[in-house]
């Protein structure tokens, strides 16, 4: 039977000029404007991300907001 560790998918890439764009907008906790495909519109600043997620903080008084990356037609920082 295989343990917990041994079942992790990949890594994320951080090579990808993308996912280290994401990971700037993290660390500075830059808000972000956020466009789904539905056309559902979001703001907030980015808490963390991995393979398949991207999670939003929109208020602090409100949970995050779990974005799936294949949903996201647009993601842009605000000034």
């Amino acid at each position: 039977m295989q343990s917990f560790f041994e079942r992790r998918g990949p890594r994320l890439d951080t090579s990808l000029p993308s996912v280290r764009h994401v990971q700037e907008l993290i660390r500075n906790r830059t808000m972000v404007h956020v466009v789904l495909m539905g056309g559902q519109e979001l703001e907030g600043t980015l808490r963390w991300q991995d393979n398949d997620f991207l999670a939003l903080r929109q208020d602090a008084s409100l949970p995050l907001v779990l974005l799936n990356r294949n949903a996201i037609s647009l993601l842009r920082a605000l000034p």
